[in-house]
């Protein structure tokens, strides 16, 4: 199978798509004992059972059980999917410079993506974050070695993920097929799903999982509270609910959702120092994913590391290759200490390079690694307090409440003091408002997890604002390239996917 990407340190990794060639049984006990998956069939071609290894050990007991939910968090991290969510989308839309003349980063540039060469990411990966989350939820409801109140916990943190990653797909991809089984015989004919049941789906998942979900942030015995925020809890679901509502246009329910997470008894807050945003456990932080020490000294993300730069742009590859764009340079309001503190530069002789620097320590091997390194100063952030300020505020613009203690304007201005600005002065219609927010979204959320580019479809101003961006950046703009043309080889290997419009 060709090698798309590389992990972190440089070690080259392949991407692979759900195994073919193991029924549930087997699948989950090779997920317990960390056995890389390696099989390159379809997700939705999943071959009958050919042997007996049992699951139950993996569902004997709590422990077992919860390290194969535990391990899809550790493929996320190892995967990079926060740096190629961030850098892929910001290619697309309007907030990255490409250096690189690696085809694949050219064609995202170039909003040239075609179904041939176009990355099978996130595609792949998704899907099998998909699968492991269906065969957690199968194990645990077919088994009962696990106590109760773990089962809710896993049970909640499965169904989590597995709506999180229907988020995504449906957002890169529009119609999606829709597994909620490990099924082989059912997945294997499965069609894609309309968007309106894909959302359906994800509300109905992330509904669950708030129920079942604790309160607090638990260590690994499911039960005990912890400082580390790097499992979900009620609060994440609640936030992914409030971003899913939004999108399907439910104003009310969207603030029910971000007003249950920024009032959730003063367990988060805005970080007075943005510099904080981003550390281990901030108190901004809904959800991260934890980043291993590896024996160094401050251990760096895999954002941090690939996109701080330390010489000029690296003109090949998928790494250090990319700035920030003029546009989004330019976007930042005089005085706003965003731009000061999350920007940074490296310099030449000629040439002044922008880069995102919301992840600030990039690895460095020391001489000779501590006996006892140090904890990570930051782990890689998921989901935050400022996205449910802003997203409250879309959801109370959109109902008309516009001015007062409790209107979009009090939210939209939380995120702007914090920022070191002054409060919207703007018109109070809802137009205006919209167009505020929208701004503030794109200087407060700019290279985390796509947030821009889904933002614009979202909103409705993709085709306006790339119309112009995409001639500039050297491309052609048409109002498919929205969505991601599904791979070519998921289509020649299941005759029931069809292709997105245009491609």
């Amino acid at each position: 199978m060709k090698r798309l990407f590389k992990q972190q340190n440089g070690i080259a990794r392949c991407f692979y798509i759900i195994p073919g060639n193991r029924a549930f049984k087997s699948f989950i006990w090779l997920l317990f004992l960390s056995i890389c998956i390696g099989s390159c069939r379809k997700f939705v071609q999943i071959a009958p059972p050919t042997d007996k290894v049992t699951t139950a050990s993996v569902f004997a007991d709590n422990v077992t059980a919860t390290a194969a939910v535990m391990n899809i968090y550790t493929n996320m991290r190892d995967n990079s999917e926060s740096f190629y969510l961030s850098q892929h989308s910001g290619l697309l839309a309007d907030e990255l410079q490409n250096y690189s003349s690696n085809p694949v980063l050219l064609a995202y540039y170039d909003n040239a993506l075609s179904p041939p060469q176009s990355s099978s990411f996130p595609w792949l990966n998704a899907y099998n974050y998909i699968y492991q989350a269906n065969a957690v939820i199968e194990g645990l409801q077919k088994y009962a070695g696990v106590l109760p109140a773990v089962k809710d916990q896993l049970l909640g943190e499965a169904k989590f993920i597995r709506a999180f990653w229907f988020f995504y797909l449906t957002n890169c991809f529009g119609d999606i097929p829709l597994p909620t089984s490990t099924n082989y015989t059912t997945n294997s004919l499965l069609i894609r799903s309309k968007r309106s049941d894909v959302y359906s789906q994800i509300v109905a998942d992330l509904t669950e999982a708030e129920k079942l979900l604790s309160s607090n942030y638990v260590d690994e015995t499911d039960v005990k509270t912890t400082i580390e925020r790097v499992r979900p809890t009620k609060w994440a679901a609640a936030s992914l609910l409030a971003r899913t509502y939004l999108f399907k246009e439910d104003y009310t329910n969207a603030e029910i959702q971000s007003s249950l997470v920024i009032d959730s008894a003063g367990l988060y807050s805005l970080c007075s120092n943005l510099n904080d945003v981003f550390k281990a456990n901030s108190t901004e932080a809904i959800w991260q994913l934890y980043t291993p020490t590896n024996g160094v000294s401050n251990a760096a993300t895999i954002d941090g590391q690939y996109f701080i730069l330390t010489s000029a742009p690296i003109a090949s590859g998928f790494f250090n290759c990319t700035t920030i764009s003029n546009q989004l340079l330019m976007s930042f309001e005089l005085g706003d200490q965003r731009k000061k503190n999350w920007i940074n530069s490296y310099n030449t002789s000629t040439d002044t390079f922008y880069f995102p620097f919301k992840y600030q320590v990039y690895q460095q091997l020391p001489p000779t690694a501590p006996a006892i390194p140090p904890p990570p100063a930051e782990y890689t952030m998921v989901l935050r307090l400022a996205e449910q300020f802003l997203t409250r505020a879309e959801a109370r613009a959109q109902q008309g409440k516009l001015i007062g203690s409790n209107s979009a304007i009090s939210d939209l201005n939380m995120i702007r003091e914090r920022a070191g600005l002054g409060d919207y002065s703007g018109a109070a219609d809802k137009e205006s408002e919209l167009a505020a927010i929208l701004h503030e979204r794109q200087v407060e959320l700019f290279t985390e997890w796509g947030h821009r580019w889904f933002d614009l479809i979202h909103a409705g101003k993709v085709n306006e604002i790339m119309n112009v961006w995409a001639p500039q950046k050297g491309g052609e703009w048409h109002d498919y390239d929205q969505f991601y043309p599904i791979p070519l080889g998921e289509i020649i290997k299941d005759h029931n996917l069809t292709q997105n419009a245009g491609y």
